[in-house]
């Protein structure tokens, strides 16, 4: 959202740590941070993106800074 390269790196940071974090649940299937990232920064309809990544349920969020 922000075009700011500081915030990209530690977004992209960020989301890398909730897939390592995810990986570890038990009966939990996690696509690999390639295949996600290829949708980054896309305007495309998550359903599509679900079908395309052959997944039941996909993870969408925000990093926001203050101060």
């Amino acid at each position: 959202m922000s075009s700011d390269i500081d915030n990209e790196y530690f977004c992209d940071g960020i989301t890398e740590e909730i897939i390592n974090a995810l990986t570890k649940v038990k009966g939990l299937k996690v696509i690999a941070r390639t295949s996600s990232f290829a949708f980054k920064g896309k305007n495309m309809d998550l359903k599509l993106i679900g079908e395309q990544l052959n997944v039941g349920y996909l993870l969408e969020g925000s990093v926001r800074k203050s101060g």
